[in-house]
Order: C-alpha cells, then structure tokens, then sequence
C-alpha cells in the first residue's frame, strides 16, 4: 500500500509539471559525435558514429552504423561496449577463414529479421533494439519490459502469502519454468566459446545477436576439424572489476559459478524467494549478477546493502540496467573517500545515507540538462527521500549545464558533477 502512495505521489508531481510554461526548461538540441566523443571513437576501422547525435536530457543515443549492422548504444558506456565488439567483429573479419563464418551468420540474421516482420532495411539494428531510456528506473514507476523475471515476482509473492498448497505449487512450478528460460539462455556456453570470447576480449553474454552467432559458429568449427586463428584481441580492454570478473567467466563453468553465487547470496542474507527471483530475472545475465554481488560484499557493514540486489531484479531494460551498475560503481568509488552507514530503499538508482543523515545520489549519466523529464525525476526523488535529512547531495559521471544546477540547488540539491566512475 505505501508503494502504491508512493507511486500516486509521483504521478501526479509529474503531472503537475507538464502545467510549468514551456520555457522554464532546456531542450536537448543534437549535436555531431565529436562533442562528445575523442575522434578514435567517432571513426575507425569498420564503424563510424552517425551524425547527428540525440540527447534526452540524461543521456545521449549513439548509433554505430558497421560493416557488420547498424548498433544502438544508450550512453557513452554502452557505446564503449558496441565499439569493443565492432573490433572483435574487425578481427574476425580480418581473418579468411572467420569471415566466411561471419558472413553466413549476417545471412541468417538477415532472413530471421524479415521472418520476424521486422525493418529489412536495417535487420540487425532492429534485432538488438532500439534503447527506451531510463524513465523507470528514475522515476520508480513499475513497467512493462521484455526481459524482466515477471513472473517470478508473482510467484515470489504468492509463495510468501502461502495462501494455498495449490497456490504454492503453481508459484513453485513457475519459478521453475523462469529458472529453466535463464538457464537456456546463459548456462549453456561451452569452454569453446568461452575460449573464442576471450580472444577476442568481448562479455560472452553481450547482447550483440551478430558476435554471439559467430563466435557459436566459429567454437563449433574449431571442435569438429581444429579450426583456429592466431591474433591479438583488437579493440578497447575492460576496466577493473567487469576485467576480473570475465576472467573467473571465461575459465570456469557457468554452472559452476552459479552456485558459488548462491551461496554468496544466501551469506548475504537474502531469503530463498529473493535469491530465486535474483538469479532468474534475465537481464542480470551472470556477469551483471558477480558485478553486483561483488558490490554488494564490498559493502560489508553498511546498512541495507543488499536493497542493491533488491533494485536491479526491479529494472525494466537493458539501459536501466546498464546505468544502474555504473551508478553503483560511482557509489563504490565514493565509499572509498567517505563511508556509507546504510543503504535507502525507493530509489532505483543508488541511494546512500552517510553517519551525519546526509544522503548522496549517484548517476552516471552522459550530460544533465534541466529539462520537463528531469525535473519530474528531480521531484520522483525528492519525494522518496525522507524530509529531515540535514543535506541531500548528487554525485554525477555528467557534466551538469548551468541552468540544471542552479535549478538543483535551488531545490536543495549540493551537486557534484563529472566525478569518474570505474567498472
């Protein structure tokens, strides 16, 4: 009931914004890729950014279009990862022998798309998706979303009702039909493939439908007749912890892995129905789930840390996501310079109270700028954050515009921008 309050509250602050006169906002105005970008991300080999580039006031909406299709990436961080799997798509491709194997698999993707009624002109743009933006996971609201373990929620509910042995059952049978779709969709990668992913330095569980054929279809030639290539993985290496985690990812069994994070989980403290629903939701594929439980211990004594792991199950798409572990990475690098007591529940994004009541905000986002959707995220927020909390701060990868951080402090808002974050 207090969440349905919630979420009234913030429809109608939201509402109530679309009264304020248009020219109490910014908008967005389009800009060309290199005045956000270095020139080596705007042009290489392969691959080139299209110009104009969008904004929505948070974020900017990249568009690389490649030999090997046309790749959307919300946010700098996602083109990072798109570029990274263009160079492994360039390797292959350098390589005669792969080539052959990466050109059967545009074929085929190609003929699924159009099967599938979708743009022929544009088949695998359209096959990874154009990105939604992270609307939900800023204002809180609950949303439809393609790959969101739904109906786990619902069995985890009903199981903790325990209204009916029948009722039990039937949630217990659905959780078992949500574990069996995660497992085939992530816990079927061989050693091969493992091996192939490594070389070519990508995230085996990379969204991009054109690598994650090809590199099936390489690891099967390369068992049935000893097929290999000899190359240096090209393209841009991954930070930090994402680097650590993929090397426990490429070298060890997913199955394997999974239960070390179960056990990690139940360590955590999270009931069986929580721990279900976490390792069934699909968009936290397992390299996002070590990143997060990771997180998680490295929070060890801070109140509420595990309403980190709460939130990402609650998380509607792939950019949500995306954003909200590199908010929870800017969170871990601010833990490091000033601790944390404990961790707020309602927010999506991290959300931390220090020992002094203050609270601290983390968002890593491309560019704030003070327009009609971030004032409404602006009230969402101050809205779930309790009343008497002596300063409220925002910590930003971003640089925010002068008229978003007038505004901002204006509400109340100490805001810190263009703070790294490191994934």
């Amino acid at each position: 009931m207090k969440l349905l309050v919630i979420l009234a509250t913030h429809a109608a602050l939201l509402g109530a914004a679309v009264s304020v006169p248009a020219d109490e906002f910014e908008f967005p105005v389009d800009e060309s890729p290199a005045q956000s970008l270095p020139p080596a991300q705007v042009m290489g080999e392969n691959f080139h950014v299209q110009d104009p580039v969008h904004s929505d006031g948070l974020m900017h909406h990249y568009v690389v279009e490649s030999r090997f299709g046309v790749f959307h990436a919300y946010g700098h961080d996602a083109l990072m990862v798109r570029l990274r799997e263009v160079a492994a798509l360039t390797t292959i491709a350098n390589t005669s022998d792969a080539n052959v194997v990466l050109q059967s698999v545009r074929r085929g993707i190609e003929t699924d798309a159009r099967s599938a009624l979708q743009l022929a002109k544009n088949p695998i743009g359209t096959v990874l998706g154009i990105p939604k933006g992270i609307g939900h996971l800023l204002q809180g609201y609950q949303a439809q979303a393609e790959e969101i373990s739904v109906t786990t929620q619902q069995s985890v509910h009903e199981i903790g009702a325990q209204s009916s042995a029948a009722t039990v059952n039937k949630a217990a049978s659905q959780v078992t039909v949500q574990a069996k779709r995660y497992g085939d969709r992530y816990l079927g990668l061989s050693a091969a493939e493992r091996r192939w992913y490594e070389k070519l330095g990508a995230d085996p569980y990379t969204t991009n439908e054109v690598l994650r054929r090809a590199v099936a279809r390489l690891a099967k030639i390369d068992a049935a007749a000893s097929f290999g290539m000899r190359f240096a993985p090209i393209g841009i290496p991954f930070a930090g912890e994402v680097n650590r985690v993929l090397q426990a990812i490429y070298t060890e069994d997913p199955a394997v892995l999974r239960k070390r994070r179960h056990m990690e989980l139940e360590s955590l403290g999270l009931t069986p129905s929580e721990i279900a629903q976490f390792e069934n939701t699909l968009l936290l594929n397992p390299t996002r789930q070590a990143l997060l439980i990771d997180a998680v211990k490295a929070l060890a004594g801070v109140e509420g840390r595990v309403e980190l792991l709460r939130h990402a199950t609650e998380v509607t798409s792939e950019d949500e996501i995306e954003v909200f572990l590199h908010s929870t990475a800017l969170m871990l690098r601010f833990q490091k310079q000033q601790p944390v007591a404990r961790i707020l529940a309602g927010l999506r994004v991290p959300t931390a109270q220090l020992a002094d009541g203050s609270v601290a905000v983390f968002g890593a986002f491309d560019a704030v700028q003070w327009t009609e959707e971030v004032a409404g995220y602006e009230r969402a927020a101050h809205d779930t954050i309790p009343g008497n909390v002596p300063t409220r701060a925002i910590w930003l990868t971003a640089s925010a515009s002068a008229r978003a951080r007038a505004e901002l402090e204006r509400l109340g808002w100490t805001v810190h921008d263009q703070v790294e974050a490191d994934l």
